[in-house]
């Protein structure tokens, strides 16, 4: 082994004050790479020291851009060019339903740029070359001291005359530090074997742990508590009622809290007769039917109510809107149409709201009335 390498220096203090009187003196001496131990965060030593700000914070920005991106990129190419699905009329790349997918590949990229940032690059680790961790100063800085550090590769940093120009008003000491000149294939590579295999060991414990937590920890009290409540499972057996089924048909005659039931679910004339629209006509029950219309209907219907269906052709087209026939329907039929479906149409009930129902039907009515206006419309 030859000689030892000087790494820098540390001086031992006992309060904060000392220790920025401390920096205070060292920066007057000339020396600028300092540094400041301490068991715990002092507040302004940045500006005492003289630090700059960290270009930390532009790798988290930049790493959390190329994040977003990312995310909006396979968003793109997944919802409106690989595989796109027209669903309600809505476009098919749309902003606010990609923020949360946007926001997550954000936060992730940030959050791993910075660990790694700060590990690998700023910390230098795991080859850390630092001596000050193999001192007999790091003993007391971990406990209740504090230390003011001049880096080795301080332009006044002279290893015979450090230890005076430290000492002064409240040192308690000044330790020289230095190290053992590394093996140059140890100095070469970027992760050393030792790291390696405790990152690999880390893996594996924790995967390890995950599967367990995840099989069993179902089974401990008290996280056993929903696998094993007092319950019915759909389409077991029970002894609780006589037929044997856990499943059970509502009550017959019963209603639900808050439900007013469809009267005319197997009467279409009735409802065409007994159903009048209760919505006034007003600008925005107009505006209402019409975006409710471009969600629910107007895939299939099309923009006009013509047939001209945007979903694609596997679907059966419907008939046009614009027929003898649905202009002589009443509003009841129609809001029936709606509520119950007709041949290929579903039940609509389940999405629509009532009022909505009928704000779509005075939407449907003015686009009937645009290509089949009455005289007096047009005078």
């Amino acid at each position: 082994m030859s000689d030892r390498i000087f790494t820098g220096a540390v001086a031992l203090y006992d309060t904060p004050d000392d220790v920025i009187d401390a920096v205070a003196r060292a920066r007057a001496e000339g020396f600028t790479k300092l540094d400041v131990a301490s068991p715990y965060p002092i507040h302004g030593i940045d500006e005492v020291l003289g630090s700059k700000p960290s270009p930390l914070g532009f790798v988290a920005l930049a790493f959390g851009l190329l994040g977003v991106a990312i995310g909006k990129a396979a968003q793109w190419w997944m919802s409106a060019v690989d595989y796109p699905l027209n669903i309600g009329g809505k476009p098919l790349f749309s902003l606010p339903a990609f923020i949360p997918v946007v926001f997550e590949m954000m936060v992730l990229g940030a959050s791993i740029a910075t660990v790694l940032g700060l590990i690998a690059y700023f910390l230098r680790l795991p080859n850390y070359g630092g001596s000050l961790l193999g001192s007999e100063a790091v003993k007391q800085l971990t406990c209740d001291k504090f230390g003011v550090l001049v880096d080795a590769g301080d332009p006044l940093f002279d290893e015979n005359t450090v230890v005076e120009k430290l000492t002064g008003e409240g040192t308690l000491s000044v330790e020289v530090l230095s190290r053992e000149p590394e093996p140059g294939f140890y100095r070469q590579m970027i992760l050393p074997a030792k790291f390696l295999l405790l990152l690999a060991a880390i893996a594996a414990f924790t995967a390890f742990a995950t599967n367990m937590v995840w099989r069993y920890a179902g089974e401990v009290v008290p996280f056993s508590f929903m696998k094993w409540q007092d319950k019915l499972i759909p389409q077991e057996a029970t002894d609780l009622f006589a037929d044997g089924k856990a499943m059970q048909q509502p009550v017959a005659g019963t209603v639900a809290r808050g439900f007013l039931p469809y009267l005319y679910a197997d009467n279409a004339e009735a409802a065409a007769e007994a159903l009048v629209n209760p919505i006034p006509l007003t600008d925005a029950a107009m505006a209402q039917g019409k975006e409710d219309y471009r969600v629910f209907c107007q895939p299939c219907h099309g923009p006009r109510a013509e047939g001209n269906m945007t979903l694609t052709s596997n679907f059966p087209r419907p008939p046009s809107l614009h027929s003898a026939k649905v202009n002589g329907w009443p509003d009841g039929m129609i809001y029936h149409v709606i509520t119950v479906g007709q041949n290929s149409m579903p039940s609509y009930a389940s999405q629509i709201p009532r009022e909505d129902r009928w704000r779509i039907i005075h939407y449907v009515r003015a686009l009937l009335r645009s290509r089949n206006a009455p005289e007096r419309d047009i005078q």
